[in-house]
């Protein structure tokens, strides 16, 4: 049965139902894909704590000139959410004014001229069927030294078969609506960050969001999960202690990986994020912070030349930086 694009998102089957036990709590599977849940972005930061999270980095301008593509493709969710086009308006122009960077736009998929001259392709989108060619231009791209960041649903493909190649691109992909698994999480869930890898190495180890992941995706070999979605405990209303090493945390069986991935192909560094649904998550500084150490590590510079595009244009006269606004008009 054909199931429109605008409506997959709510369609997908939940491919492991039931109870899951964590150390004798038992937590219910997430049946309705967390479509109750009233979305409602963090309270803003003061810009002191930001200032907080960024002072970690040496300063340090970036290495060489670095050409930006960013990909994106037509809308296919409601206001607030999946807002490719709209993220790709806010971020072009702050990426563009870091000194030694130019950024260009693309739409769908890249040219080949693009692929040619680009040192980083960030792409928020869900891409078409791409052909055999232009699946061989992005593994190109990479194999070569090329940098990506992708962005929540750029790393599905349909028809599934597809998700294989699209793997050999990104290290990994939605593995069909059988295998991988969705759903919005609130603040009743935390982000566990792996701060022992240098993308995120000095953060805190552990974010809140009201946003979306999937997990159980396919993997191609050498791709490492650093970031994954695990709930509060009930019985407390704290955010469980995350494990002293981040390996015993995703092995359990609670727990949402795949929020953030790292590969390597070739010379080239792939780094990706199954979240990123809502458009309120990318005014919030925290998940700012986030987006710019992803790039500063798939282009092997250091996060400092990529400060300014924490707070810019979030930033309130009362010294808060973030959001109260949900965006779904």
């Amino acid at each position: 049965m054909h199931i429109p694009r605008s409506l997959q998102c709510v369609c997908r089957p939940l491919a492991f139902c039931g109870l899951l036990v964590h150390f004798g709590l038992v937590l219910a599977a997430d049946h309705d894909h967390g479509a109750s849940l009233t979305p409602q972005p963090l309270p803003p930061l003061p810009k002191a704590e930001v200032g907080a999270l960024l002072t970690i980095d040496e300063p340090r301008p970036l290495s060489r000139p670095i050409h930006i593509v960013w990909l994106s493709g037509p809308e296919d969710h409601g206001g607030g959410e999946h807002d490719y086009i709209r993220i790709q308006e806010t971020f072009v122009p702050l990426l563009a004014e870091i000194p030694g960077v130019t950024v260009e736009e693309a739409y769908r998929f890249p040219s080949a001229e693009q692929f040619q001259r680009c040192d980083l392709l960030i792409q928020y989108l869900h891409l078409p069927n791409l052909s055999d060619q232009q699946f061989e231009m992005f593994r190109g791209y990479v194999l070569r030294g090329g940098a990506v960041f992708s962005i929540h649903e750029s790393c599905i493909m349909r028809p599934v078969e597809r998700a294989t190649q699209l793997a050999g691109c990104l290290g990994a992909a939605w593995n069909g609506d059988d295998v991988s698994e969705w759903s919005k999480f609130g603040h009743d869930h935390v982000l566990y960050l792996n701060t022992n890898h240098p993308a995120f190495a000095g953060l805190p180890t552990a974010f809140a969001f009201n946003d979306e992941s999937y997990w159980n995706l396919q993997h191609q070999p050498g791709v490492e999960v650093i970031a994954a979605v695990a709930p509060k405990n009930p019985h407390t209303t704290k955010a469980s202690s995350a494990p002293t090493a981040f390996s015993d945390l995703l092995a359990q069986a609670n727990v949402r990986g795949d929020a953030f991935w790292t590969y390597q192909l070739g010379r080239g560094r792939v780094i990706g994020t199954t979240t990123g649904h809502y458009t309120y998550t990318f005014h919030d500084p925290r998940y700012r912070v986030l987006m710019m150490r992803c790039i500063a590590w798939a282009l092997r510079e250091s996060p400092a030349p990529f400060h300014s595009l924490v707070s810019a244009g979030i930033s309130s006269g009362d010294g808060l930086v973030g959001t109260t606004e949900t965006m779904l008009e």
